[in-house]
């Protein structure tokens, strides 16, 4: 190995020792026959405990003269970005039998509120379609009149911005200041949305606005779900269906096979129909045998997909379900997101919950485990029963020096270093369960979790805490709706939202 190789490795391990003992992988092994009551119950309590934790963290956080979070001062040039506070009071809303502190949710929703203009946008002059998405979802878990017709407002406004049709062609209304110019069902931005002021749509925004229609109660058959779809299969790598039927018309999509999604149709107007995506190319096998470069598709936008084709209302038979579902088989890890690394590593959290809640399963069956990116699996010497530990790596330049190493020892321990989970048996894996463990290992001692990559704005503390809470929130609202239900009580309160 080269010596800059090596020391690049050694200094990662040595510089945060205490690190690389605190995270653990991301999975406990798969409960046994013997005692699922027991890891049901162990897995609760740690989910509640971590639950709690957060939610400490959060409260102290709030802004205690608006009831917002990330509320910048008076006359500051830091841009207000309203979807801090939605996400984090959907967090605290989510709260199995309601927030620990309604005196404080009741804050927040009122900010939200006072920040709603006459079009029925929330925001704060940035970001305007992203921060009202998210304001609406949290909006609509509140459950009184007031907030119900204030997300119903803020949808309104949303289809607005949704790349479509002119009124009276049959798509998404028009008009309004974030209004898009029309486009034909064949253009590449058809029935996406962006960051507004008619900006080139992408997945996380269009995921986002689906979210808040589905949060709010609009059916899946709604013409706005409708268009969504067809912008959705745009960003699918998967030109046809196994049974011929065609997916996705884009040029970057011939003779791809993937199943998973990429970020955008194209990086901008000048480019619409190039495609986009964060994770870059691979070399991949095309459907007639040949080997070309083609987009990558990746774990968050991949999990943003898969859960938007389910509120869009199609099932698990649908071939673009399907697809999408393999590639998830095929990329599973909780440790970091698949085919980027660190980057957007909590919004993958967020992703992934919400598509595997929305799926309905406890379990997905995986195939392999998705090798890391940026960093290695370190496993010690010597006990049978020890689980592998996460290191992470700067870089993948740094993670490749590391895996180089073959073995290290940390504190006088030697163990072998691996890119993959040595101790990952393909199968079901409790979704759940694994996600729990995996945020466990990453939580402070304040409840805040910690930050693997600023990107994104993932240096955040208040944002990685609210994506960390949503996804947690979301594995325990989904291991509820799998339990026998008491006999249903008239004058009962309303339980949480379904995902």
């Amino acid at each position: 190995m080269h010596p800059l190789a090596r020391s690049i490795a050694l200094a990662l391990c040595a510089a945060a020792p205490a690190l690389c003992r605190a995270q653990p992988a991301q999975a406990a092994p798969p409960a046994t026959a013997a005692a699922p009551a027991q890891a049901a119950l162990a897995w609760e309590a740690l989910a509640g405990r971590v639950a709690r934790d957060a939610t400490a963290f959060l409260l102290r956080a709030q802004d205690p003269a608006t009831g917002g979070w990330n509320v910048p001062p008076r006359g500051s040039q830091t841009p207000h970005l309203p979807a801090f506070t939605g996400l984090a009071l959907n967090a605290l809303l989510m709260e199995p039998g309601g927030p620990s502190d309604p005196d404080a949710a009741d804050r927040a929703a009122r900010f939200l509120l006072s920040l709603q203009g006459p079009d029925g946008g929330i925001h704060a002059g940035t970001l305007p379609t992203y921060n009202t998405a998210i304001a609406a979802s949290a909006l609509s878990r509140l459950g009184t009149a007031q907030a119900s017709a204030a997300a119903d407002r803020a949808v309104d406004f949303l289809r607005a911005a949704q790349w479509g049709a002119a009124i009276g062609q049959g798509a998404s209304p028009a008009g309004g200041p974030e209004a898009p110019t029309p486009v034909p069902k064949e253009h590449p931005f058809f029935g996406g949305i962006g960051y507004g002021n008619r900006g080139r749509p992408d997945i996380s925004n269009l995921a986002f606005f689906l979210q808040a229609m589905h949060d709010t109660g609009v059916p899946a058959d709604d013409p706005a779900f409708v268009s969504a779809l067809g912008f959705l299969a745009r960003l699918q790598m998967l030109e046809r269906a196994p049974d011929g039927t065609p997916v996705n018309p884009m040029p970057y999509a011939i003779g791809s096979a993937q199943g998973g999604f990429i970020y955008a149709t194209g990086p901008g107007p000048q480019g619409p129909a190039e495609g986009q995506s964060f994770a870059g190319q691979i070399d991949e096998t095309l459907s007639d045998g040949s080997v070309a470069s083609r987009l990558r598709a990746y774990g968050s936008v991949s999990y943003a997909g898969f859960k938007s084709l389910i509120y869009a209302g199609l099932t698990a038979d649908d071939p673009r379900v399907h697809a999408v579902l393999g590639w998830a088989r095929e990329h599973y890890t909780l440790a970091e997101n698949p085919g980027i690394g660190a980057d957007g590593y909590y919004y993958y959290l967020l992703m992934f919950a919400r598509a595997m809640h929305a799926s309905g399963s406890p379990t997905l069956d995986a195939a392999r485990p998705e090798p890391l990116l940026t960093g290695a699996y370190w496993l010690p010497a010597g006990s049978a029963d020890a689980q592998p530990t996460v290191l992470r790596a700067a870089t993948p330049q740094a993670a490749a020096a590391l895996l180089a190493l073959g073995s290290i020892s940390i504190d006088g321990r030697p163990g072998t270093l691996s890119q993959v989970p040595p101790d990952f048996t393909p199968g079901p894996r409790d979704w759940r369960r694994d996600l729990t463990a995996a945020l466990a290992a990453l939580q402070n001692p304040d409840g805040s979790f910690r930050s693997l990559d600023d990107r994104w704005l993932e240096n955040n503390p208040v944002l990685v805490t609210s994506y960390a809470l949503l996804a947690l929130q979301h594995a325990r609202a989904s291991a509820a709706l799998a339990r026998p239900q008491p006999p249903a009580d008239a004058h009962a309160a309303p339980g949480p939202a379904q995902p």
